[in-house]
């Protein structure tokens, strides 16, 4: 695994940019790879805060003579008999569906509605006898002919400034009817990327200010604007944060932040 293998060479270049232009390391989670092929087409986008529920690592040949269904990269319905064989690793699958659940139509048999009842954003694709069978489908104004599929998007896991690595700071918030969380940049670095990528893929804030799990695949962009450092598994992600970010704690359970101005929180060093 590598950047190259879920983001699009024009992104890469936009995160190099946006990594020299704000100063700061730009750390992203490596994200689903069979994404990649969806990215900026028409009638699939990018997986919002309030989707929980997982994307797909590939199709799926489904019992019942139903044959295969193209979900690689795409955010299914687990509950559908055989659709777990699409994820490589199902642990947390279903209870990850069943949280995101609630904010589906799911439709009854018979002809589609034109619109997802209930002013919900999200339905499921459950014609049997289509490609997409199984696979979640999303429309900021309910209109079911409007909808797309959802593809994984790029998760950004920090936002380190070169000039105070060291400190953490954070507001929590809600958004999408979320609990949220983000940096100080996080806005000005998101507006920059999705701007300059002309899709919004970055659609929440970063993994260091609100949870700690080393057990990751990142991929960093450095300040100076070209170096790409490949921080793979807890070894390497500990060694990011106690080298290379001076110690820079995550928020997580048992963290201790302190009072910064406002609603900001900061771990680390206060200046």
């Amino acid at each position: 695994m590598s950047v190259n293998d879920y983001m699009r060479s024009v992104d890469i270049k936009v995160f190099r940019d946006a990594a020299k232009q704000f100063r700061s390391w730009i750390v992203v989670r490596a994200s689903n790879a069979a994404g990649k092929q969806y990215i900026g087409v028409h009638g699939y986008s990018p997986k919002r805060l309030d989707c929980k529920a997982k994307t797909a690592d590939k199709d799926v040949v489904l019992p019942g003579g139903l044959g295969k269904k193209r979900t690689a990269g795409l955010v299914v319905n687990p509950e559908i008999e055989g659709m777990l064989a699409a994820f490589e690793d199902t642990k947390d699958i279903v209870k990850d569906w069943l949280e995101f659940k609630p904010l589906c139509y799911l439709p009854k048999p018979g002809p589609p509605l034109l619109w997802f009842p209930g002013g919900k954003q999200y339905s499921i694709q459950m014609d049997p006898g289509h490609e997409r069978y199984g696979c979640v489908l999303f429309s900021i104004s309910s209109n079911r002919p409007a909808a797309s599929y959802i593809h994984s998007d790029y998760d950004l896991y920090g936002i380190v400034p070169e000039d105070r690595p060291d400190t953490n700071i954070r507001v929590k918030e809600k958004r999408l009817g979320q609990d949220h969380t983000r940096s100080q940049l996080f806005f000005d670095v998101q507006h920059y990327l999705n701007h300059r990528m002309g899709v919004a893929m970055i659609l929440h804030g970063e993994q260091d200010t609100f949870k700690e799990d080393m057990n990751d695949n990142l991929d960093v962009f450095c300040p100076d604007g070209e170096k790409i450092i490949e921080a793979y598994g807890p070894d390497a992600v500990l060694q990011l944060y106690t080298v290379t970010f001076k110690g820079r704690a995550m928020y997580g359970k048992g963290s201790n932040p302190k009072p910064y101005f406002g609603q900001w929180q900061a771990l680390g060093p206060i200046r």
